[in-house]
């Protein structure tokens, strides 16, 4: 998984940007270049390692950008890539820094950005790569070709993943209404769900690398996992061991599942709190019932303080659903609006089961 941090750099060389068109100008006319960012402040404190070249201190265009390329040497430009601070410098960073680089240009790159934290971008004049460094990191900018089919066969394969979540959550409603949910049905769900939201992780710096050329498929990848981390959350809300009081303990165990290398059933579930879950059999055979989150929630739209005060009048779903409209109006903040919109989710969780 790339850093945030990382993503955050990738994005500023993204098509579209000024950056990136005075940096595709040089790789199409076959130069090279070393292109640090960093503040004059910083400047002043590496003057050591930056050395020699001529002091410039001009509005930043790709243009200028791209003639100063010719010239040997680094070009300087602010970290804000509002203006050119300098070209043809001359980098000594530290020799003892370890570096996994080959060329004297990117060897260079890779020892600065090291030892000095800032971003620095090295383009290939002999293979006409794009490698940005920044801190411990090292990121080889994409082919566009490459980044829109990469991220067409992810978006079909993360829409079948939807549809199958979806498909689990209508059976999820049906067992829910008729009290017949054993733990396997919410493991898996969990899973699936987070499954979803790991092929985003790995799919969404593609799509801030593609830039401009990437909009439709960030509204795609938007509309595809709009509701996810919230329905999740519900169902560790719903279905954990342990009743919680609010989101984050919840939040915690999906980031928790999200880092799991495997996950495995069973350890989802222990990770819910089943602590005596040992094997297959029993998570198949272990009845458990919804609090009731998840409808009051994201299908009556009712807010977390509220829907905790229904689920402690009720204790869970089962009895929600069969709540009349005077029970839950009895229930603190719950007036005939939320009570009809209770009552509204529940018969149409209903209805699916009779068309089951």
């Amino acid at each position: 998984m790339i850093p945030q941090e990382l993503i955050s750099k990738i994005k500023l060389l993204a098509p579209g940007t000024k950056l990136r068109k005075a940096v595709d100008d040089i790789v199409l006319a076959n130069f090279g270049a070393l292109i640090v960012f960093i503040s004059e402040e910083k400047m002043k404190e590496y003057s050591d390692i930056i050395q020699a070249g001529f002091t410039l201190d001009m509005q930043f265009s790709p243009e200028k950008l791209y003639e100063l390329a010719k010239m040997d040497g680094a070009i300087i430009i602010s970290d804000d890539i509002s203006r050119i601070l300098g070209a043809n410098v001359h980098l000594v960073p530290d020799p003892g820094i370890p570096t996994s680089e080959t060329g004297t240009r990117h060897r260079t790159a890779e020892r600065f950005a090291k030892q000095t934290g800032q971003l620095v971008i090295a383009v290939s004049k002999r293979r006409n790569v794009i490698t940005l460094y920044y801190k411990n990191y090292k990121y080889i900018i994409n082919d566009i070709n490459f980044l829109i089919t990469r991220v067409n066969q992810a978006l079909n394969t993360l829409e079948k993943y939807r549809q199958n979540f979806d498909k689990m959550l209508i059976q999820l409603d049906i067992l829910e209404i008729e009290n017949r949910v054993n733990l396997v049905d919410v493991v898996d769900i969990l899973n699936k769900g987070i499954e979803i939201l790991k092929i985003q992780d790995e799919i969404e710096p593609y799509v801030i690398e593609l830039g401009v050329e990437g909009r439709l498929a960030s509204m795609q990848l938007s509309e595809i996992i709009v509701d996810i981390e919230d329905i999740l959350t519900n169902l560790v809300l719903d279905y954990a061991a342990e009743e919680f009081e609010d989101d984050k303990s919840a939040d915690r165990i999906i980031e928790t599942l999200k880092n799991y290398k495997e996950r495995r059933p069973i350890s989802t579930a222990r990770l819910l709190g089943y602590e005596d879950i040992a094997n297959i059999n029993q998570l198949n055979d272990y009845h458990v019932q919804s609090r009731g989150y998840r409808v009051l929630r994201s299908i009556a739209k009712i807010p977390m303080t509220i829907s905790h005060n229904v689920v402690k009048a009720f204790g869970n779903i089962f009895s929600i659903s069969n709540a009349d409209f005077s029970a839950l109006k009895e229930v603190e903040g719950i007036g005939e609006k939320r009570a009809a919109a209770i009552i509204d989710s529940i018969n149409s969780m209903k209805s699916r089961v009779t068309q089951k």
